[in-house]
């Protein structure tokens, strides 16, 4: 019995480097205490006018990729509507059973729990709305607030006699409660099952007194207004029989019903509240409204524990998930576990010296970057698939919530790093997504395709995992389903999606053009039938072509690398010579006119002067066709005047994932202090331990896992390959325990306010270059950087120095 449930506690773990265990207890205890779950749930630290927007998270309990994310949901949750759990609110509606970190669009939160003392006599829904009655919504204080990996605790209405004491944690699949309750006779704990973030089509309850068993489903969808939809499974078993319980239909209270359920078909038709950001919930169109309470007398015992297991399979499914993962064991254990999980993780990427704030940016970033994607599939390996269908998963967990536009730029690299294995389950998932629904996903979450963002970012997500070491999955498997999606136009009726929109004109004429560009500027809507921003879509597709051509490359297909590799320099079609920045094109080759650089006509969260850089394949070739290193130089100097200046103005937009990658343009440009400088402005000036403290969404750890790898120096700059363009390290001292080694990176004077490499050793040889690669890393390594306040520092400026580019040859242009 104990060999297996540690098995269960550290499956999760799967893929990740060897740590000895004394290692393990002091290292990664002490970075479990230096983490903030409440870091991105405020306003946001963004410059650009407007405040800025929240990072989106959750500050509840979760395990790396779990399936469960059991968290609070607050109200009215203007300022972090997407994750649930606003920090400035000071009202809770419940306890969601998931999550998901950093979108920018309301999903999830599904089946809020919420423990209450007030006597259940009328339905908790408002007359006319979704929302609860005021008498069953609780206060809360962050002074009796807490968060750790693992672990949420929160008093409900401190102060008074109502006052319940509320613990979560949680398995991979399960979400476990303990509640204290005053000694009353009227503890309850509610179920509002029709209480998602967005569409509640559906939502169904029974309850089962004899087994102390609440079960049911809720159907939701319309993330982003796409005409999406999922059910979500659940069965909660608690600690205590019941001493009263009933259901609720809208306003129709039911006392001692067992059984209870609600439909509303026109829930996709949800419209966004007044004034409210676009996927607020809370407008009395989002659907299906059906619950159940279950009460206690505790005027004996005031604990009252609940265990919930999850699955989007089948209620036999949650059930199986419960038994395996909770039943039997007590809170405490539970949430030592997953405390236990979290100490192990976190071990594998130390630092040490630095500033107390900058090491709990440095975890808090880690901890994030390792929430999403999440396990989709159950405790037996079923789980339903893109075309509807219940399929298993056989050697590999079925991953879903991929923000594919996002997490190609950093988070799956470092996610392959340090599990290789959870990277090779993630490919098998898209491939699998491809192999069930016929495309590719562009931004899938639970079994449905999305239409959000634009590109193809399975491709260079592939090509990511694989380049930094994940090898559980088909190769050859992997290189035609991307080559199939960018050569075949793929739509599927799931989701009413397209994978690679525009594609013929692309394929005709090396760009998409302006003529196509969807007169629908955000990504929350239904669907497209053209794609958004069209040079957006062109420089993505380009990347993507690219990173097909490394995976054919590394397949031994030499035809198909070729190929794709003459596409990649499709970015040269929308570069206008004549004003040197990538401009949106029509297809007679005329140019959009006027053009301002600031415009964001044809681009995507972002403008023209951002956009020309994001050619990371070709970075030396687009130095080149702009004027030389010197003007590249000059152009960069006057980009980075600020960093996270937002969408409309020709400067950095660091909060948001297009130019995440510029700092390290001076590498290739000669100036690679000039990388150092910028990467630490923004590693200290954006971002804060702190609610507060994220200058944009975090989409799904993209945001942390950048700051985990800047602060290290490395970072991946070039998707698709295992590059690591060079910056000076923000700590002295960091250790990365990979699987196949460990990697000493040195730095002494790091800790310091500005510093320049001066010199750089790897193991014992002199290193001018201003990169590496993962493979001289991952059987383990020594990186001794020698750091200097000089910034007259040569080294790394010679051309020979300058990280890779990727330009098609002659013979294939």
């Amino acid at each position: 019995m104990i060999v297996r449930r540690l098995a269960i506690a550290f499956a999760v773990l799967a893929g990740v480097g060897c740590v000895a265990a004394p290692a393990v207890a002091e290292v990664g205890a002490a970075a479990l205490r230096e983490v903030n779950p409440f870091m991105g749930t405020g306003v946001g630290a963004a410059d650009f006018g407007t405040g800025g927007g929240s990072g989106a998270t959750f500050p509840g309990a979760s395990l790396p990729f779990g399936m469960v994310q059991f968290s609070p949901d607050t109200i009215p949750t203007t300022a972090n509507f997407a994750g649930g759990y606003s920090y400035g609110d000071r009202q809770l509606r419940g306890f969601g059973l998931d999550h998901f970190s950093g979108a920018g669009c309301a999903m999830f939160q599904d089946v809020p729990i919420l423990p209450t003392t007030a006597p259940v006599t009328i339905a908790p829904r408002r007359p006319g709305s979704s929302d609860l009655q005021p008498r069953y919504i609780p206060t809360f204080s962050h002074a009796h607030e807490s968060a750790s990996p693992g672990s949420y605790r929160v008093t409900l209405d401190p102060g008074t006699p109502r006052a319940i004491e509320s613990a979560l944690t949680a398995t991979t699949r399960t979400a476990d409660g303990r509640f204290t309750f005053p000694r009353t006779r009227h503890a309850s704990v509610l179920f509002d099952v029709g209480g998602s973030a967005l569409a509640n089509y559906a939502a169904a309850v029974h309850v089962d007194a004899a087994r102390r068993e609440v079960s049911g489903s809720a159907t939701s969808g319309n993330v982003c207004f796409q005409p999406t939809r999922y059910k979500l499974y659940f069965v909660a078993r608690f600690s205590r029989p019941f001493v009263g319980h009933g259901t609720w239909v809208k306003q129709r209270l039911t006392p001692g019903g067992n059984s209870a359920a609600d439909a509303n078909p026109k829930a996709s038709n949800y419209k966004p509240v007044p004034g409210g950001p676009p996927s607020l919930p809370g407008n009395p169109s989002t659907g299906a409204q059906a619950g159940a309470y279950v009460s206690f007398d505790t005027r004996r015992g005031r604990q009252v524990m609940v265990q919930v297991g999850v699955s989007f399979t089948s209620l036999a499914g949650a059930k199986r998930n419960l038994d395996a993962e909770a039943a039997g064991r007590s809170f405490a254990a539970l949430r030592s576990a997953a405390q236990q999980v979290w100490i192990r993780q976190l071990a594998e990427a130390q630092v040490s010296g630095g500033s107390r704030r900058d090491r709990a940016l440095f975890y808090t970033s880690l901890y994030h970057a390792l929430l999403d994607p999440n396990t989709f599939s159950d405790v037996d390996g079923r789980y339903r698939g893109m075309d509807g269908s219940i399929h298993v998963a056989h050697g590999f967990t079925m991953l879903a919530n991929v923000s594919g536009w996002d997490v190609y730029r950093a988070q799956t690299q470092l996610m392959a790093m340090l599990a290789p294995r959870r990277a090779s389950d993630l490919v098998r998932s898209l491939l699998a997504d491809a192999a069930q629904s016929g495309c590719l996903p562009r931004w899938p979450y639970a079994n449905q395709q999305t239409n959000i963002m634009v590109g193809d970012p399975s491709d260079p997500i592939i090509a990511d995992a694989y380049a930094f070491g994940a090898r559980g999955f088909s190769l050859a498997g992997a290189v035609r389903a991307v080559v199939r999606g960018a050569t075949r136009p793929c739509h599927t009726s799931n989701g009413d999606y397209t994978e690679r929109e525009a594609l013929r004109q692309y394929l005709r004429l090396g760009y998409v053009p302006q003529e196509l560009n969807s007169n629908v500027t955000g990504h929350t809507l239904s669907a497209r039938s053209n794609p958004w921003g069209t040079a957006a879509t062109t420089l993505e597709y380009a990347l993507a072509d690219f990173t097909v051509s490394r995976l054919a490359a590394a397949a031994g297909d030499r035809g198909s690398s070729d190929r794709f590799l003459a596409r990649s320099g499709n970015w040269r079609r929308i570069l206008n010579p004549a004003t040197g920045y990538v401009q949106p094109r029509f297809s007679s080759g005329a140019w959009l006119h006027p053009f301002d650089p600031s415009d964001a006509n044809g681009f995507v969260e972002g403008n023209g002067a951002q956009y020309t850089w994001l050619v990371p394949q070709d970075a030396g070739g687009l130095i080149r066709a702009l004027g030389g290193r010197a003007i590249a130089r000059r152009r960069l100097d006057q980009f980075f005047a600020r960093l996270n200046a937002g969408p409309t103005m020709p400067y950095a937009y660091l909060g948001n994932e297009p130019t995440l990658a510029t700092p390290w343009l001076y590498d290739w440009a000669g100036t690679p202090a000039r990388a150092s400088v910028v990467a630490r402005r923004a590693l200290r000036g954006l971002y804060a331990p702190t609610p507060d403290g994220m200058p944009g969404n975090d989409d799904g750890g993209t945001m942390s896992a950048w700051w985990v790898l800047a602060s290290l120096g490395l970072y991946p700059a070039i998707p698709g390959t295992d590059t690591l363009a060079l910056s000076a390290p923000l700590f002295p001292q960091a250790t990365l325990h990979l699987p196949a080694g460990t990697v000493h990176i040195s730095a002494p004077g790091a800790d310091r306010a500005i510093a320049y490499i001066r010199t750089l050793r790897v193991g014992n040889k002199p290193w001018s270059r201003t990169w590496l690669t993962f493979a001289q890393l991952r059987g383990g390594a020594w990186v001794r950087f020698g750091l200097t306040r000089d910034a007259r520092v040569q080294w790394g400026t010679a051309p020979a120095d300058a990280p890779p580019s990727y330009p098609p040859p002659a013979r294939l242009r």
